[in-house]
């Protein structure tokens, strides 16, 4: 059997487990069905002993098909995940967004950990299209009873004037309250629209936007 170590994710993805530092509980609710190459994280959080369910509707890698727009009525875990997952949920529609959200917060219970990163404001041009702005995780938190730990834009690209980025919203925060669910307002979300293939430059006002994005 192979060893924790050997079936790291995460041996050149630092800012992810910065995030996820430190680990809590036993276990774990991964939106999406996350790997890195052929190393795939449940197999990994697994080996650490977690009890570990992953949601995706193409029921990969272990993962529960299911459809984040719906109730799950999976219980409550000690950490949830959202690497790179709600941007491409109800794409169209933002009542399938809120209800998203809605399935995440009932995951939680209090001292339940939430880790999600998605790209910033401005980034990822080529993406998804729900981008929560760093502002909405403070409503996130103020709304449903959450403790903002950590909320920052990472910089392991480094930003250039007009250039193509990938720079992302990094956000931990730990449920302190049961309440009943509220979502932020829309104007706390970055609608990405997608060009095709991906740009080479970013418009000057969306520079400006994301330096300026609180």
């Amino acid at each position: 059997m192979a060893s924790s170590d050997e079936l790291n994710p995460f041996h050149n993805r630092p800012d992810e487990w910065k995030l996820l530092s430190p680990l809590v509980g036993n276990s774990l609710l991964e939106l999406g069905n996350k790997k890195n190459g052929d190393i795939i994280y449940k197999q990994y959080f697994e080996s650490l002993g977690f009890r570990h369910i992953s949601i995706d509707q193409n029921g990969l890698d272990g993962a529960l098909r299911m459809d984040l727009t719906k109730p799950l009525n999976l219980g409550t875990f000690d950490m949830v995940t959202n690497i790179g997952t709600t941007e491409h949920v109800s794409e169209g529609d933002w009542n399938g967004q809120v209800r998203c959200w809605k399935n995440i917060m009932e995951a939680m219970h209090v001292g339940s950990v939430l880790v999600s990163l998605t790209p910033a404001p401005g980034a990822w041009q080529h993406h998804g299209v729900w981008y929560p702005k760093e502002r909405f995780f403070h409503e996130l938190a103020r709304l449903n009873g959450l403790k903002v730990e950590r909320v920052y834009i990472d910089d392991a690209v480094n930003w250039r004037a007009g250039m193509y980025h990938r720079e992302n919203v990094m956000a931990r925060l730990v449920r302190v309250e049961d309440k009943q669910f509220a979502m932020p307002d829309i104007e706390h979300m970055f609608k990405n629209i997608r060009h095709r293939g991906g740009p080479k430059y970013i418009p000057e006002d969306v520079m400006r936007a994301h330096q300026t994005n609180d």
